[in-house]
């Protein structure tokens, strides 16, 4: 699984819309845009193979639709034809005001977007089956984590307010079958590791980021699936920017001056478990409990000094990869 970052100038930028049955495509070139519709099945990728002819400086840019997007991609990679990713709400916050939507404008705006800001774009060039299995498992596992929770919560909350009698067979029930499901979480958790450990890269990567204090197996993985094993992200500042946990200024001239804040644009669930991760870091890790201890001393606000320590997580985590040793094997941080 490699990327790399676009050095060449592509003449051509071909914007896929990818929905379940269809894909949507607009070929850019020129500042003139064509658009055709194709089945998403093996017969449309062949139809964008004849249509993409013999074409060398050619970009293809795919909107991240998941699961849809994926035999797409494989078909790419192995024809050797340069693809990229791209968020949607990237997308969208870069074609200004838009009236009204349809697949077809979309693509457009996809190829538009490839084209002008092809030298930011990371290009990928082997598939990304390994990830995407990951993030499905992790997905499937998410969805019974939250299964369980709404099972075994409402009994607890009985307590004490209804016959004792009935709150006790709730709870029989609901714990069997919050069992039966941990039993499947605890499936998908085994399934998971040992897709990582099929392949020497990811299994690398997954090591090394488990190796932080506070970063646990469930926020590597996601790390792995969000980063792609780190291709798609250059340095920790990025990723914390993603993340939504890089704080940024607030001014303008000289009468505005707020405080520096972090933007609400960012991946909730990566800000989430980066949290409990720091929270966890800051109980069991000396340095980052004596830093946390002396900031708040300090006068400063608490979550501020959380997110500070979040921060330091993603460094941490950035520097055991680049360095490609673990943790504590590192200098002092």
């Amino acid at each position: 699984m490699k990327s790399f970052k676009v050095m060449k100038k592509y003449t051509t930028v071909i914007g896929i819309d990818v929905s379940k049955e269809h894909l949507d495509v607009c070929v850019y070139s020129d500042h003139k845009a064509k658009s055709f519709k194709m089945s998403n099945c093996t017969k449309g990728y062949n139809q964008i193979k004849k249509l993409i002819g013999t074409c060398k400086d050619l970009l293809v840019c795919l909107e991240h639709t998941g699961i849809y997007a994926f035999p797409l991609c494989g078909f790419m990679s192995n024809q050797g034809i340069d693809y990229t990713l791209v968020p949607a709400a990237q997308i969208k916050k870069s074609i200004g005001i838009q009236r009204g939507k349809n697949d077809k404008a979309d693509a457009v705006s996809i190829a538009k977007y490839g084209y002008l800001f092809q030298d930011d774009l990371i290009v990928t060039e082997l598939p990304e089956k390994l990830i995407m299995k990951l993030k499905l498992l992790y997905s499937l596992r998410e969805r019974f984590v939250r299964a369980k929770n709404s099972i075994s919560m409402p009994a607890k909350e009985m307590r004490g307010f209804i016959d004792k009698d009935l709150v006790v067979s709730i709870q029989r029930s609901s714990k069997q079958v919050a069992d039966n499901i941990q039993k499947h979480i605890n499936s998908i958790e085994k399934e998971m590791i040992t897709l990582i450990q099929s392949d020497k890269e990811l299994n690398r990567a997954f090591n090394l980021c488990s190796s932080v204090p506070g970063i646990g197996p469930q926020i590597s993985i996601y790390l792995l699936i969000t980063t792609r094993a780190f291709k798609c992200f250059t340095n920790a500042r990025q990723f914390a920017c993603y993340s939504g946990i890089a704080p940024f200024e607030y001014s303008s001239g000289s009468s505005i001056k707020g405080r520096s804040r972090v933007s609400h644009l960012a991946n909730k669930k990566a800000k989430s478990l980066l949290s409990m991760g720091a929270i966890n870091a800051i109980r069991h890790d000396r340095e980052l409990k004596a830093y946390f201890e002396r900031k708040v001393k300090e006068g400063k606000n608490k979550m501020s000094v959380i997110n500070a320590v979040r921060n330091k997580l993603i460094a941490r985590v950035f520097a055991t990869i680049n360095r490609g040793t673990p943790y504590m094997q590192l200098a002092k941080y």
